[in-house]
């Protein structure tokens, strides 16, 4: 029944984005909603509903959905938000479309208004509903809003991308200054009680008209449905571009009271991307610069970029700032050099970015940009810039047309892009840059939005390559739900679980004192000796722990300190216990393998450089849960750790394969594992890996 309802209402999503008639529910505040539907050029038919009034914004009132023609393909929900249960139940009942819910205080209001949203949920059933607490949907491939109020509505023909944002503000914004962005589709999701991100990808990914999907994520609601829907855009080729927020303790309380929505850690968020081939941008101009990049019908192919400034110091300081986000500016060879003077006067300098200075512009012509520019065009360049920042007198602006001329020639016999963009944020004027994109050609504005826009573009060829060759591996299950209290394990009991699985473990002995002293030297030395006592989850803090140990009397004295040390430190905590353990003979380095339980998200796997400093060391990565070996050993080979040691591929190879046996038993007691931390894993001078301390906790 569950699949039967989701097809139904994916059909009843798509009568909402493309209606044929579409109600408005409300008083007076329904007014500039029907006029802004109008303003988007929808040509269907427009009915109102409200019990007492006569009309509004010039349509006739009927009193009650059920004095409609027939069930709406699209309706517009402005009423109070115990009025709007019950018209959104009326309207799944008689067969409707979708609605939009623009009312808030919902689930982002707290207990009582979760209670609420639980309750419209229910009586959603197979209604498309989108929100509550948005602003709507627009097709502007088709001429329809559905929308909150008046707004700017900029008609798109031809292909074009689709913004899904979680705030109605950033849609507001977007919608409202960006010009020159072909912008199908823009959806203000609000809280995702019924409908949610998922659900969206899926219906732009239905429409072949949009060739890019940009996100602005507060929270996921179903992560299942979201690692679905995004591996579904990568099978089809249409790159997801993310600005996210609430990845902070204080972002995330805010997109709490925002959106009602769970809030993700900066990592987690990051991990989810790089496993499913999302593009992240860093801030709202980059999210729609690398949106209208991906969404071009040339989009970069990689991070190699031939440049060229009006301004010998633009030329180095793009250079600069280009490299620093990853970007590579191929140096002409000799060859071109030759080619680009016999274009080119001796004062434009022959280099990448290149100086196409004031003096040479104004002598410039249309096949001098076209033919002196393309020439840099060759194999190694997967995108060509001009930056100009455009003078607000338009006969000052005059000398520069010829080159952008040329660059229009050289866009539509070019395999790569070839882009202008400003250096100041507002550099191209409206006029100019509508101009370019009727030309085909994209504009960008700002020097620092438009090289992260570069950067991020680039990553989408590389990640989307390695899903593809990996792609089973990337769907995420539905998260399990796990309960307090927790309880943790001894380190003795965690790493005989771990041995379970194939985790090399130190050869141990537990006991009282004077059972571990009985036992030392058949294990022989150096001895490793521990408390062992689950309660102490810091032992290196309490003194806990002694290294290096040769012999009988220094097991006792090990275990003497430990006590004093351990009850200096807590004197509640219990003495009585110890594990010892032969230590691990030319250690090389040591790596550490975390895994932690997500609410809403799942496990997390943490690898990176191991000891007492993790936090501080910052060479680490994240995966998701479950992965692959081909994940793991790509997270491994990012290491700074593992290029500063050069590690050989049987080391690597080992390193994986213990890491592999961690995520298989974690994923083997996902419902319970709570926490576990392998810190450190020594890796040998033979190439052989222990897991030398283990910290494990499981939910009752």
């Amino acid at each position: 029944m569950k699949d039967i309802a989701s097809t139904r209402r994916r059909e009843n999503l798509q009568r909402l984005l493309k209606p044929r008639h579409i109600a408005f529910v409300g008083g007076r505040a329904v007014e500039d909603c029907i006029n802004a539907t109008r303003k988007s050029g929808f040509t269907g038919q427009i009915w109102a509903v409200h019990p007492k009034y006569e009309e509004l914004a010039g349509v006739a009132c009927v009193p009650s959905l059920a004095d409609l023609p027939e069930p709406p393909d699209a309706t517009l929900i402005a009423v109070s938000r115990e009025r709007t249960v019950d018209v959104v139940a009326e309207l799944n009942a008689m067969g409707a479309g979708g609605a939009v819910s623009i009312v808030g205080e919902f689930a982002e209001t707290g207990e009582d208004g979760a209670a609420l949203q639980a309750r419209l949920v229910t009586a959603a059933g197979d209604l498309a509903l989108v929100g509550p607490n948005c602003l709507g949907v627009m097709n502007m491939f088709d001429g329809m809003a559905v929308w909150g109020g008046d707004n700017v509505f900029s008609p798109v023909t031809g292909d074009g991308v689709a913004l899904i944002s979680q705030s109605g503000y950033v849609a507001y914004s977007v919608t409202n200054v960006e010009q020159a962005l072909p912008l199908g589709y823009a959806i203000s999701m609000g809280n995702q009680a019924v409908l949610n991100v998922a659900d969206y990808i899926d219906a732009m990914l239905d429409d072949p008209r949009v060739r890019a999907i940009g996100l602005y994520l507060e929270g996921i609601v179903d992560i299942a449905a979201f690692s679905t829907a995004a591996l579904r855009a990568v099978k089809q080729g249409v790159p997801l571009v993310v600005l996210k927020a609430g990845g902070t303790q204080e972002s995330a309380e805010l997109a709490q009271s925002h959106s009602g929505t769970l809030a993700v850690d900066n990592e987690i968020w990051s991990a989810l991307f790089r496993r499913l081939a999302i593009v992240e941008a860093g801030s709202p101009k980059a999210l729609i610069e690398a949106l209208k990049l991906l969404g071009s019908p040339k989009p970069p192919k990689g991070n190699r970029i031939v440049a060229a400034a009006n301004s010998g110091g633009y030329a180095a300081m793009i250079g600069e700032k280009g490299r620093d986000v990853g970007l590579e500016f191929p140096a002409p060879t000799q060859a071109q050099r030759k080619a680009l003077r016999q274009t080119v006067p001796e004062l434009v300098s022959l280099m990448n970015p290149l100086d196409w200075n004031l003096p040479w512009a104004a002598m410039s012509t249309p096949d001098t940009s076209d033919n002196g520019m393309g020439v840099l065009m060759d194999d190694r360049c997967d995108l060509l810039v001009y930056f100009v920042d455009w003078p607000r007198d338009r006969q000052v602006a005059d000398v520069w047309w010829p080159t952008l001329e040329g660059l229009i020639q050289l866009n539509n016999r070019a395999e790569c892009p070839v882009v202008i963009a400003s250096v100041f944020p507002d550099g191209l004027p409206a006029d100019l840059r509508l101009r370019l994109a009727d030309a085909g050609v994209v504009t960008l504005q700002g020097l620092d939005d438009t090289l992260a826009a570069f950067s991020a573009a680039a990553c989408y060829p590389v990640l989307r390559e390695q899903v593809l060759a990996d792609p089973e591996s990337r769907l995420l299950p539905v998260p399990a739900t796990q309960s307090a209290p927790v309880a943790t394990l001894t380190e003795a009991k965690g790493k005989a679980l771990l041995a379970e699985y194939g985790i090399p473990v130190p050869v141990c002995a537990t006991g009282t004192a004077e059972e571990v002293i009985a036992t030392a030297d058949s294990l022989g030395y150096p001895l490793a000796v521990k408390l062992l006592n689950a309660d102490l989850a810091h032992k290196n803090h309490a003194g806990a722990v002694h290294l290096n140990i040769s012999d009988i009397a220094g097991v006792k004295h090990a275990i003497n300190a430990i006590r004093a040390s351990v009850t200096r430190y807590d004197p509640r905590l219990d003495t009585g216990h110890f594990l010892i353990e032969r230590m691990v003979s030319a250690p090389r380095a040591e790596f550490i393998a975390g895994v932690s339980h997500k609410p809403g998200i799942g496990h997390a796997l943490v690898i990176g450089r191991g000891g007492t400093n993790v936090e501080e060391l910052r060479d680490f990565t994240t995966l998701l849960l479950p992965t692959s070996a081909a994940q793991i050993e790509d997270a491994i080979h990012g290491l700074s750790l593992t290029r500063k040691l050069r590690l050989q591929d049987d080391e690597v190879a080992a390193l994986t394969q213990t890491i592999v046996n961690i995520a298989r038993f974690a994923e083997d007691n996902r419902n319970t594992l709570a926490e576990l931390d392998v810190n450190p894993m020594l890796l040998d001078q033979a190439g052989r890996v222990t897991a030398v301390d283990a910290y494990m906790r499981f939910s009752n």
